[in-house]
C-alpha cells in the first residue's frame, strides 16, 4: 500500500493509544496537514490520474457469474444421480456386448431411458434457477453515478468510478456519496445511512465534532460512507477509501468469504443419495459374486443383473420429483410475493429454529411517522402509514378530531413551514416518497393530515429567513411573513432546548402566560414519548417585533410536542405471533439504538419477561463463551454492525439452530450470506443484500416470511411422503430382482422394465403426493430436528415392510408357476404389472404414515386421483398395444391373469392399513409425524 493511501486509512477502531488517530476522531485542521491536501484546491488532474492508476476505479469487484455449461453440470453433482450415471454406462458396455442381430433399442434402450432421465432432471434444476436470477438481474446497482469533486482548484462534475483517494467531494442533498471520505465542512447536514448502519432517522453530521476512536460506524458523525445519500444540508469532505477499500467494499469481502452455504435438505439429500449408493453396490456385489461363484453365465449378463438391481433400488425419479417439487412450490411462493433463487431454499424455512431479523425496513417501514402529539395540555394519536398523508388525529377517547383548536392549527402550519423535505407521490404505484430529511417528511405527513399541507399554508406565508439545525443548537427556525405583515418565526428542536426559551402557553382559550405547572407536565409528557422510544421534538412560534436576529429565538409561545418513530409493518405483529405458535424463536438484529429496538420488539410481540437487549459495543467486549451460554436469553441486539451480525448468526448456528436471517441494508448482506437461508427485501432492500440472499420479498412484507415456513414444512412432509412411496415401492423391485437372482431358470425383470415402473408407473402419484394439500396442524409443530434425517426409523420399517409385500407376491407368482421357459416369461410379464399397478394402490396409504387413508383430509386428492388413473393407463397402453408388445416383452394376459393382478395388486392397503393401525395402539404418547408441541427454547 502507498504511503499515500495509508495517511487516507483510518486505523481500527480497537486501535491502542500508540497507534495512528483513526481519521474519522482526527481533529480536522490535523487531518488535512498530515494529508497535505487543500480543501478548497484539490487534487490536479495529474495526481488524481496518478492516484487511481495506483488504486484502480472506485468500484467493487463484481462477483465472477457461472457459465450455463457449469450450472448445468453442478445439476450432476448428487450421489444419486452420478449412480445411475455409472449404471447408464454400464448398461452402454452391455449393449456393445448383447446379441448383435437384436434391435438398437433393445440393446441400448435401458443406457437411454436412465440418461434421458439424469438430463431432464438436470435441465429442470438449472431452468427453475435462471428463472429467479434473471428477476434479479433488472434490479438497480447501489453506487452512485456521478461525483463533483474539487479539481485544480475548479468543481467538476466525473464519474464516481474515477474518483481517487484524496479527492474533495462537494456534496448536498440529493446527491448519493460514492466514496468514503472525512467531512473538513459542514452546514445544516445530514445523510441517510440505513442501508449501512441499520438506523431509520437521518444521520446529523459534523465536521468540526468530536468522535471517540473506538466510535462505532453509526456514531462517526465526521464521515460519510459510500452507498449512503445526503438528506439536507451541505459537506465538503476528503475522500479517505474507494473501491474494496469502502465500508461497502469490506462488506462486499465478507460476503465472498462466507461462500455458499448448504441448504439443510441438500445436506439430508446428499447423505441420504451416499445411503443408497453404498446399499446398491453393496447387494450389486453380492449379486455378481453368487453369479460369478455359480458359474455357468456369461460375465456381461451377470452385469446386466447387476445393472437391473441398482436400477431396482435407485429412485430414479427421486431427483426429477424433487426438483418439480421444489419448482411448484416456488411458484406458489413467487405468487405470494417470494422470489427463491436457489431450488432447496424453498423447504428451508419450514425447518428454521431461529429468524434473526434486521428491524429497520423489515420488521418496520423505513418511514418516520408521527405517532402521538400533545397540544393544548391534550394528547392526541395519529393514524395512517408512512408519508401517504391519508390519515387523521384521535383524541383520548379514540374519536377524530374534526375542528382541530388553535395550539393544533398553530402547530399543524409551523411544522409545514419550518421544513426543508418535500412529499412525492408515484402516480403508478400511489406509494408516497419523500425528497430530504425523513424526520422533515414525517412532520409534512402530519400538516397534510391535519389539512395543512405545506400546498395550502404557503401562499400565505412569504419566505423571509431561515436559521439552519446544527448539533450545537439543535433547532432550526424558519421566518415567514404572513398576509398582514407580520413576521413569523417558526421553531422546531430538541424539548431540553427550547423549553427554557419558552415563556407563553398556546390552549384552546389563545395564548397565556407558561406557567412552572405548564413546564413539568410538558417535561413528563416528553419523557413518556421518549419511553415508548419515540423521537420527540417540541414545537414553539413567536410573533417577531425586533429586528435583532439574536432576539428571534426567545421569549416564544409553546405549540405542543410530536413523537415520531419508525412504525412497525402492518402483518407484523401477526406473523410474529405466527411465529412464536409454530416453535421458531425470533430475534432482533439492528444498527439502531437499543432503547428504539428495545420498544419495538414489546410493541410487536417480539418481547417476553426475562429477555434481555445487548448492545453492539457490548457484544464486542464479550467473549465467545459467555455470548454461547447467553444468546439463547438474548432477544434484541442493538447497535451492531456488519460483522457481529455475522457472529450472531455463526452463535446460533453453532448451537444446532437452523438459522433464517432476514435484512435489507449492505450490513445485513454478510448475515445474510452466513444463515442457512437469507430472506432481503426486494423493493424497499439494497442490491448487495438481494444478491446475497436466498429468497427475496417482492412485497417487502413480513409476513410473507410466515407464508414462507408454512409452503416450506407442506413442502418438506409432501416430499417425505413421496420419497416414502418411492423407497417402499423400490424395496418392492428389489426384493422381487435380488430373490429373482437366485434362481437361475427364473427370468429377471429387465432394467428397462423397471426404469418403466420408477419413473412412468410410480413417477406421477409421487409428484401428486408432492402437491398434497398442507396439514393444518403444520403451524402449531415445533421445528423438526436439524440431525433427523428425511425419513425416520418407522418410515424405514415401513419401507421394509411394503417392500416384503410387493416383492415377495412378484416371487410367490414364479414360486406358483409352470417352471417351463415359455410359462416363466409369462410369469414375469404378470410379475412386471403387478410391480407397476400395486404402488398405484399404495400411493393413497402413503398420504400420512399413521392416519388411516379412510380417515385423509381431503378424503380424496384429485391430483393424485388423476395421476392414478393416468398411470395405470399408460400402463395399460404398454400391456394392450400390440407393436409395444415386443418392447416391453409382455404378452395379451387371459381374465384369470387379470384377476390375479388385480388381487395381488389391491393386497398392499389392507396390509399397510392393518400396520397404521398397530403403530397408533402401541405407539408412545405425542409420537407420529407431527410434533404438536412447539419448544422453541428458553423465554419462546
Amino acid at each position: 500500500m502507498s504511503q499515500a493511501a495509508t495517511a487516507l486509512r483510518t486505523a481500527g477502531p480497537n486501535a491502542s493509544p500508540a497507534a495512528p488517530i483513526p481519521v474519522h476522531a482526527e481533529e480536522v485542521g490535523a487531518f488535512l496537514e498530515r494529508i497535505g491536501v487543500s480543501s478548497s484546491g484539490g487534487l490536479s488532474d495529474a495526481e488524481a490520474q496518478r492516484r487511481l492508476a495506483e488504486h484502480g476505479k472506485n468500484r467493487l469487484p463484481e462477483t465472477k457469474k457461472k457459465s450455463a455449461l457449469v450450472r448445468i453440470l453442478e445439476q450432476f453433482a448428487n450421489p444419486l444421480v452420478l449412480t445411475l450415471l455409472a449404471a447408464a454406462a454400464i448398461a452402454v458396455v452391455v449393449g456393445f456386448t448383447a446379441d448383435q442381430d437384436e434391435s438398437f433399442l433393445h440393446r441400448f434402450g435401458d443406457a437411454i431411458a436412465i440418461l434421458l432421465i439424469v438430463i431432464l432432471n438436470a435441465f429442470l434444476g438449472y431452468y427453475q434457477e435462471r428463472r429467479a436470477e434473471a428477476a434479479l438481474e433488472a434490479l438497480q446497482k447501489l453506487s452512485a453515478p456521478n461525483a463533483r469533486v474539487r479539481r485544480g482548484g475548479k468543481t467538476v462534475v466525473i464519474a464516481a468510478e474515477d474518483v481517487a483517494p484524496g479527492d474533495i467531494l462537494e456534496l448536498e442533498a440529493g446527491d448519493s456519496v460514492p466514496a468514503d471520505a472525512r467531512l473538513v465542512q459542514t452546514i445544516s447536514f445530514a445523510t441517510e445511512e440505513a442501508a449501512l448502519t441499520g438506523e431509520s432517522a437521518a444521520a446529523v453530521k459534523d465536521a468540526l465534532a468530536p468522535v471517540a476512536r473506538d466510535a462505532p460506524l453509526g456514531d462517526r458523525v465526521t464521515m460519510v460512507f459510500t452507498g449512503t445519500s445526503v438528506v439536507r444540508g451541505k459537506g465538503r469532505a476528503v475522500v479517505t477509501a474507494t473501491g474494496v477499500g469502502t465500508e461497502l467494499g469490506r462488506i462486499g469481502e465478507m460476503i465472498r468469504s462466507v461462500g455458499e452455504q448448504k441448504t439443510p435438505l441438500e445436506e439430508r439429500l446428499d447423505r441420504f443419495g451416499s445411503v443408497i449408493l453404498r446399499v446398491c453396490l453393496a447387494l450389486s456385489a453380492v449379486l455378481l459374486g453368487w453369479g460369478f461363484i455359480r458359474g455357468g453365465r456369461p460375465w456381461h449378463e451377470l452385469l446386466l443383473e447387476g445393472v437391473s438391481l441398482a436400477v431396482a433400488a435407485i429412485p430414479e425419479g427421486l431427483p426429477a420429483i424433487t426438483t418439480i417439487t421444489l419448482a411448484l412450490g416456488m411458484q406458489r411462493m413467487a405468487r405470494r410475493g417470494a422470489i427463491v433463487r436457489k431450488l432447496p431454499a424453498v423447504e428451508t424455512l419450514g425447518a428454521a429454529t431461529i429468524i434473526a431479523s434486521d428491524k429497520t425496513g423489515t420488521l418496520t417501514q423505513n418511514e418516520m411517522t408521527v405517532r402521538h402529539v400533545y397540544a393544548g395540555g391534550r394528547r392526541y394519536t395519529v393514524t395512517g402509514e408512512g408519508y401517504n398523508p391519508a390519515g387523521a388525529l384521535r383524541d383520548e377517547h379514540g374519536a377524530e378530531v374534526v375542528d382541530h383548536a388553535a395550539p393544533l392549527t398553530y402547530l399543524f402550519a409551523t411544522v409545514a413551514l419550518c421544513n426543508n423535505a418535500s412529499l412525492d407521490e408515484d402516480r403508478a404505484t400511489g406509494r408516497w416518497n419523500i425528497v430530504g430529511d425523513p424526520t422533515e417528511g414525517a412532520l409534512l405527513t402530519l400538516a397534510a393530515k391535519g389539512n395543512y399541507s405545506r400546498e395550502s399554508v404557503a401562499p400565505s406565508h412569504a419566505f423571509v429567513h431561515e436559521l439552519p439545525f446544527d448539533s450545537d443548537r439543535k433547532r432550526m427556525t424558519v421566518i415567514t411573513r404572513d398576509e398582514r405583515g407580520r413576521e413569523i418565526a417558526h421553531v422546531k428542536g430538541s424539548v431540553d432546548v427550547l423549553l427554557p426559551l419558552c415563556v407563553k402557553f398556546a390552549d384552546d382559550k389563545g395564548v397565556r402566560a407558561l406557567t412552572e405547572d405548564d413546564r413539568v407536565a410538558i417535561v413528563a409528557e416528553a419523557d413518556r414519548m421518549s419511553a415508548a422510544a419515540l423521537r420527540v421534538l417540541a414545537i414553539c412560534r413567536r410573533v417577531r417585533l425586533s429586528r435583532d436576529e439574536d432576539d428571534v429565538e426567545r421569549e416564544l409561545t409553546f405549540l405542543g410536542l410530536v413523537g415520531m418513530m419508525d412504525p412497525p409493518r402492518q402483518g407484523v405483529k401477526e406473523a410474529v405471533a405466527e411465529c412464536r405458535r409454530a416453535g421458531i424463536r425470533a430475534v432482533m438484529i439492528t444498527g439502531d439504538h437499543r432503547l428504539t429496538a428495545t420498544a419495538i420488539a414489546k410493541e410487536i410481540g417480539l418481547w417476553d419477561e426475562g429477555d434481555e437487549a445487548l448492545s453492539g459495543a457490548e457484544l464486542a467486549a464479550m467473549g465467545d463463551e459467555e455470548l454461547a451460554r447467553r444468546i439463547m436469553h438474548l432477544r434484541v441486539f442493538a447497535r451492531t454492525t456488519a460483522e457481529q451480525k455475522l457472529r450472531l448468526v455463526r452463535a446460533f448456528k453453532a448451537h444446532g439452530h437452523i438459522v433464517a436471517m432476514t435484512g435489507d441494508g449492505v450490513n445485513d448482506a454478510p448475515a445474510l450470506r452466513e444463515a442457512h437461508i437469507g430472506v432481503a427485501m426486494g423493493r424497499g432492500g439494497t442490491d448487495v443484500a438481494r444478491q446475497a440472499a436466498d429468497l427475496v420479498l417482492a412485497d417487502d412484507n413480513f409476513a410473507t416470511i410466515v407464508e414462507a415456513v408454512r409452503e416450506g414444512r407442506a413442502i418438506y412432509r409432501n416430499i417425505q411422503k413421496f420419497i416414502f412411496f418411492l423407497l417402499s415401492s423400490n424395496m418392492g423391485l428389489l426384493v422381487a430382482v435380488f430373490v429373482v437372482s437366485f434362481f437361475g431358470k427364473w427370468p429377471p425383470l429387465t432394467p428397462l422394465m423397471i426404469l418403466w415402473i420408477n419413473l412412468v408407473t410410480n413417477g406421477l402419484p409421487a409428484l401428486a403426493l408432492g402437491i398434497d394439500p398442507p396439514d393444518p396442524q403444520l403451524m402449531s409443530e415445533a421445528p423438526r430436528p436439524r440431525d433427523e434425517g428425511l425419513l425416520v426409523k418407522r418410515d424405514y420399517l415401513g419401507i421394509l415392510y411394503v417392500g416384503a409385500i410387493m416383492g415377495l407376491a412378484a416371487v410367490a407368482l414364479y414360486a406358483t408357476s409352470d417352471q417351463t421357459e415359455e410359462a416363466l416369461l409369462r410369469t414375469r410379464a404378470v410379475a412386471f404389472s403387478l410391480l407397476a399397478l400395486s404402488p398405484l394402490f399404495h400411493a393413497w396409504s402413503c398420504r400420512s404414515p399413521v392416519i388411516s387413508l379412510f380417515a385423509s383430509k381431503p378424503l380424496i386428492s384429485l391430483p393424485l386421483l388423476l395421476a392414478v388413473a393416468a398411470s395405470a393407463a399408460i400402463h395399460l397402453i404398454a400391456l394392450l398395444v400390440p407393436a409395444l408388445r415386443p418392447v416391453f416383452r409382455t404378452y395379451a394376459m387371459s381374465s384369470s391373469e387379470w384377476m390375479l393382478l388385480l388381487v395381488l395388486s389391491a393386497l398392499i392397503v389392507p396390509a399397510v392399513e392393518i400396520a397404521k393401525l398397530v403403530y397408533r395402539r402401541i405407539r408412545p404418547e405425542g409420537a407420529g409425524p407431527a410434533r404438536l408441541t412447539p419448544s422453541p427454547g428458553p423465554h419462546g
